[in-house]
């Protein structure tokens, strides 16, 4: 129905409609967007029971985020140089073959932190293959022209899995049970993450072999990809728009992403319960509300504050001031109520943005191109959590989220009036 109402709002859509290739990356997409999510519930309530320090925590989200870092740009250079196709299903294979060895640790009794730490530095080195080479499938399977249509469809299909897959992920891993067998009964409380972690693995398989056989184009200007990751980065340093904005991008996510993923589940760990469906609600909001911000997007594509550049700048700004009293909420409602408005905002220019700068990248790059965003976006958001984690041993939660909003803003401030990102226009 999403990709329906999408389509109808232009009948330029149609041949999306219509586009075998395109409907068949579109499903395998979302297999694999519907087990992350399972995922995103399971991880840190699974180290919360184990351990409910919030330095474990940001440390566990560290060990995500440092082969995801060092590796991603190297991630870039290889989908250039062998494919996307190629390196996106052998990203997905390590993926579903570390879940199913999570999930069978967890299942006998043998999780311990190094085991899971370890699981999350193996997600973390097939992310750095999957993020760049997911983003390069999209430009090799529809025509040029419907390329902000067709990132409009998957990340408005994306947000609606993070809408509903968490609330599910929640209940799932609060009432699911496995038969009990030879099992410590101990172990039998874990088995809705055992579950969660399997039907992610089970995604991430079908997903990989859904594209072993769809044709990718050949972009123009892609047969000279052939060399370095050092040409890609010396390409963005030298262009001051692509580096002032990625620049920007990478202090909102360090700002941003923390306080949401160690800071939420902390949340709802002491204020609500049970606490897995309570999480699964606060960010079922936040996909819900990305979600209509994306749809809104969609049916007003033209629409600005001036130019791109200060309608980012605007929605920053108004989701700064939403962070500030999430430290605060003792209601469910409450929490749920700020997090669609956050999701809102961050919908409306996630489609504008992605779309910019796949435009702005010259075809041969755009591998190399695109894992430097995935690094700013999903790189240095587990660096934020483990800073995070770090930051919560001295300080509380409302003082946590009150200050993150507050460096928001000056963030947003000083860009406007001290770098160029106000003159950023649609390319």
């Amino acid at each position: 129905m999403l990709v329906n109402t999408s389509l109808a709002l232009e009948g330029q859509a149609r041949p999306l409609a219509h586009d075998r290739n395109f409907r068949r990356l579109l499903a395998c997409a979302v297999a694999s967007m519907v087990g992350d999510q399972f995922t995103l519930v399971a991880f840190p309530l699974l180290i919360m029971a184990i351990s409910p320090e919030p330095m474990t925590l940001g440390w566990a989200f560290a060990a995500l985020a440092l082969p995801r870092a060092l590796f991603l740009l190297a991630g870039g250079s290889l989908v250039d140089r062998f494919g996307a196709r190629s390196i996106w299903m052998s990203g997905c294979y390590g993926s579903a073959l570390t879940l199913v060895g999570l999930a069978w640790a967890l299942y006998t009794g043998h999780a311990t932190l190094p085991i899971i730490y370890g699981a999350a530095a193996l997600l973390g080195l097939c992310s750095a293959l999957t993020l760049p080479a997911g983003s390069a499938l999209v430009p090799g399977i529809v025509d040029p022209r419907d390329l902000e249509r067709a990132n409009g469809i998957f990340l408005a299909l994306r947000q609606l899995t993070i809408a509903i897959g968490p609330v599910a992920a929640g209940g799932l891993i609060a009432h699911a049970f496995l038969p009990l067998g030879t099992r410590p009964a101990a172990n039998a409380a874990l088995d809705g993450y055992v579950i969660a972690f399997a039907l992610d693995a089970l995604t991430f398989a079908l997903s990989a072999f859904g594209l072993r056989t769809l044709p990718i184009r050949l972009i123009p200007g892609a047969e000279t990809s052939r060399h370095s990751t050092t040409e890609g980065l010396r390409y963005f340093f030298h262009n001051r728009p692509l580096r002032t904005y990625l620049s920007y991008m990478a202090a909102m996510t360090l700002l941003m992403s923390g306080p949401v993923q160690v800071a939420l589940p902390l949340l709802a760990h002491a204020r609500f319960t049970p606490e897995a469906t309570a999480l699964g609600w606060l960010f079922g909001a936040q996909g819900a509300g990305t979600l209509l911000g994306m749809l809104m997007f969609t049916a007003s594509p033209k629409l600005r504050i001036v130019n791109l550049g200060v309608t980012l700048l605007a929605v920053d700004a108004a989701i700064a001031l939403l962070v500030m009293p999430l430290g605060w909420i003792h209601a469910l409602w409450q929490g749920v109520t700020l997090l669609f408005a956050i999701g809102v905002f961050g919908g409306f220019v996630q489609v504008m943005a992605f779309t910019w700068l796949q435009r702005a990248l010259p075809a041969h790059l755009l591998g190399r191109g695109m894992s430097l965003f995935m690094l700013v976006f999903f790189g240095l958001a587990p660096v934020s959590a483990a800073i995070s984690g770090w930051v919560l041993q001295w300080v509380s939660i409302e003082i946590l989220f009150l200050v993150t909003g507050a460096l928001l803003l000056a963030v947003v401030f000083f860009s406007y009036f001290g770098s160029g990102l106000r003159r950023l226009s649609d390319v």
